[in-house]
């Protein structure tokens, strides 16, 4: 089970907010209305992991619970004894975007697009369940080596429950191998460490939530700390930017998934237009070892709660991906 990187998101969905027009960061869903269904599951997670820190941390399942804070292009390989693994993965949004993509050493191009991407997934997990993963991404419509962007996490992932994640991400749109004037390959301090504590909920709990008995369902507590983060209102880079988070994913069986993911900003001034409330995907995955291949609807596109208003984002503004993790 991979943990979530809230810079991943914080940098997808910056790219997107910043050159939408007005009207369509006012636009409100009427996919809204499900929310308060779903929206205590966070707060949920939260007081369970409290009060039973280490329940089912022997009940350890054949195959990994959802990955519930992986996103689709982060860290595909969660259960895989591989020591390396790749995969392939076709991304594309449901809705046309203003896009910038640089097309020379010196020049970009901004245009409204459906920003289809092509990504290489990389890892390489030399001991347990140490890791380091890199992403190259590639839009499909301006292939040059300046377009092409790449992510990269290192760190421990144990996917079972009752245990710790300890992880640092990259995800910054800003990170190129062929970079333009004045621009650097990557910024470190622009990355973000995160830990996370994986648990199931109490069995009485569990089995009234369970539809078949060999589903699963998985739950985790994080915090995400970020050196540097950029700030909306001054349009300055800030510093020290700190995020709760919480997620459960349930999977039904072992192919079938769904994850809600609620975030909290201790500082409600570092939360910027383009971060979260909460996530939500689901989608469907054939296994988890090489061959394997899922599909996916993911929304990371700066959701509000009902009750906070001015949502900038609706179903419309998720992606769907198509992953295949490379037979060898």
């Amino acid at each position: 089970m991979y943990v979530f990187s809230y810079a991943e998101i914080n940098e997808h969905v910056r790219s997107r907010y910043i050159g939408m027009p007005n009207t369509s960061r006012h636009h409100i869903s009427k996919f809204y209305r499900l929310i308060p269904v779903f929206y205590k599951l966070p707060t949920l997670c939260l007081f369970a992991a409290y009060l039973f820190p280490i329940a089912h941390a022997e009940n350890t399942s054949k195959a990994p619970v959802v990955n519930v804070f992986t996103t689709p292009w982060s860290r595909l390989f969660s259960g895989s004894e591989s020591s390396f693994s790749a995969a392939l993965t076709y991304n594309v949004p449901l809705e046309r975007t203003m896009t910038t993509t640089p097309t020379g050493r010196e020049s970009s191009e901004t245009r409204k697009t459906l920003n289809q991407r092509g990504l290489l997934s990389l890892q390489y997990s030399p001991l347990s369940y140490f890791f380091a993963n890199t992403t190259f991404g590639v839009p499909l419509r301006e292939v040059n080596k300046y377009s092409t962007n790449f992510s990269y996490s290192f760190g421990y992932d144990d996917w079972h429950p009752g245990t710790y994640s300890f992880i640092y991400s990259n995800y910054s749109q800003d990170n190129h191998l062929f970079t333009q004037t004045g621009r650097s390959v990557t910024t470190f301090e622009k990355g973000a460490f995160t830990v996370a504590y994986k648990f199931r909920l109490p069995e009485k709990i569990e089995s009234k939530l369970l539809i078949n008995k060999e589903d699963n369902l998985g739950c985790q507590v994080g915090y995400t700390y970020s050196h540097r983060y950029f700030d909306n209102v001054s349009n300055t880079t800030k510093n020290n930017k700190n995020i709760l988070l919480a997620s459960c994913g349930y999977t039904v069986k072992g192919h079938y998934f769904a994850r809600l993911s609620g975030f909290y900003y201790p500082e409600k001034t570092q939360q910027q237009p383009w971060d979260s409330d909460y996530t939500y995907s689901f989608g469907y995955v054939s296994g988890y070892k090489p061959g394997s291949i899922s599909v996916r609807y993911d929304n990371y596109s700066g959701t509000r709660y009902p009750w906070r208003g001015n949502p900038k984002a609706n179903f419309r503004s998720g992606t769907v991906s198509v992953s295949w993790i490379l037979p060898f």
